[in-house]
Formats: structure tokens, C-alpha cells, sequence
């Protein structure tokens, strides 16, 4: 059986509080003033989404500056946030998207006189300014958590790869099934009894067979402390108590 250290780790902290829920961007407006450059005077800032008969994009104003992007679905608004509070700037974010599959926050840094795309995120849902964005996406019944940081060259916001992603959600058998001693194989450690409580600890993603895509796999916690691998299928169709939605 191929040993995994890291997961030994994350165990450890199986008793930590699960990510909240997924975070719902508020007060979001279609124009604004603000200083987002730090020269202490306010900028005008207004955004224009078009629909260009299915080919849809917006317009980001601040000043005299403007950009105009792509975007996938119909923009929500603005918001202002300040990624680094040890600079003086601020950044503008531009939301886009209504549901948890397609929602998106474009930020933008204004140096006064032009607008740089610093990147996107599923969500702002923790900006502190200490130049990290966490933000949440659903995966059906549980939101994942991903770090992002400016890259100092680029200035560029970049995600920080995590190999596992913390879950601790619990659930009933409803249909006895197997979970596996790795990610890859369909080894049993255990079969789990009918009416037995689970606990699933974390994900991770693996290849898809014959494919360029990735799914998700999640180890579980039996009733009787043995842990191994299971799927989103078999957790949907045979277990009860997990809150599935999107």
C-alpha cells in the first residue's frame, strides 16, 4: 500500500471548523467614488456591462482610464478592496455571475493612469489587506478553500496550490459500500455498514481516466476509525445527511 505523510497531517486536524458558507459578494454598486491610487483625490469608477448579442463584455472606468474584457456571464457590479494595506493602493474588483458555478471577481490595480487585470477569483470572500485573498467555491455539498497572493514581479494575483482540501462533513450509510486504501486503486479497507455515521475528512483531485480533466475523491472516517477513498457518486446515491445543492 503506497504511503501518503501528507495525509497523515491533515488528519490531525480533522477537528477544525469546516468552511463557512459560501460568501454572498454584498453592496454591490454600478458606479463609485474613491482613491484608488493614494494621490488623496477621489477617482470616479463605474462599470458598463454589454451583452453584444451573446458575446458578452464590460467596460471598467476609473477616471479617464478604461478597460474593456470578456466576460462570461452578466456583471453584478463593483466593489472596492484593498488587497495590501502596507501600499497605498486600493484595488477595484468587477463581479460577474449569479450562481455558484459561474460567479467570478475580477480585480484591477489603477496606478493613475491606466487599469492592470491583477486576476480572478471564484470569490472575495476574506480580503484583511495582508496581501492574501481566500475565497471560497462550492463543490456541491461543501465549499473549498483557496489562497491567493500578489506575486511582487508581476503583480499578479496567484493561487496557492493545495493538495488537499479540508471538508468534515458528516453523513449516514444508506447503502453499504467500500472505501479504498489509496486514491488510485479499489483495495478495501473496509465495507461500510448500513446506518453507520461517516465523516468525510478531505478531498483531493485526481486524473480522469482517458482525459485531460481532474474529479474529486474524499477520504472518509469510518464509525470505527478506519479511513480510505471514496467518490462524489457513491456519496450521493449511498449516503444520507450531506446537503447537496448546485
Amino acid at each position: 500500500m503506497t504511503s501518503h505523510p501528507s495525509v497523515l497531517a491533515v488528519m490531525a486536524f480533522t477537528l477544525l471548523a469546516a468552511p463557512g458558507a459560501h460568501a454572498q459578494e454584498q453592496g454591490l454598486v454600478q458606479s463609485t467614488r474613491a482613491d484608488l491610487n493614494g494621490d488623496g483625490k477621489p477617482e470616479a469608477i463605474s462599470v458598463k456591462w454589454n451583452e453584444n448579442n451573446g458575446s458578452p463584455d464590460f467596460v471598467l472606468t476609473v477616471g479617464s482610464a478604461t478597460h474593456r474584457m470578456k466576460v462570461g456571464a452578466e456583471v453584478q457590479g463593483l466593489s472596492i478592496l484593498d488587497v495590501d494595506s502596507s501600499d497605498k493602493l486600493k484595488e477595484v474588483a468587477v463581479h460577474s455571475g449569479m450562481t455558484d458555478t459561474d460567479s467570478v471577481a475580477i480585480v484591477f490595480r489603477y496606478d493613475g493612469k491606466s487599469l492592470q487585470p491583477m486576476g480572478s477569483v471564484p470569490a472575495l470572500t476574506e480580503v484583511k489587506g495582508n496581501g492574501i485573498i481566500l475565497s471560497d467555491s462550492w463543490r456541491g455539498f461543501w465549499n473549498s478553500r483557496d489562497k491567493y497572493v500578489v506575486e511582487p514581479k508581476t503583480e499578479k494575483l496567484t493561487l496557492v496550490p493545495q493538495e488537499f482540501y479540508y471538508v468534515g462533513q458528516e453523513a449516514t450509510v444508506r447503502e453499504s459500500f467500500p472505501i479504498t486504501q489509496t486514491r488510485s486503486d479499489k483495495k478495501p479497507v473496509a465495507q461500510l455498514a448500513v446506518g453507520s455515521r461517516i465523516q468525510v475528512v478531505i478531498a483531493t483531485r485526481v486524473p480522469v481516466p482517458g482525459g485531460p480533466h481532474t474529479e474529486l475523491v474524499y477520504l472518509v472516517k469510518s464509525s470505527t476509525g478506519l479511513m480510505g477513498w471514496t467518490t462524489s457518486e457513491v456519496l450521493s446515491a449511498k449516503t444520507d445527511g450531506l446537503t447537496w445543492a448546485g
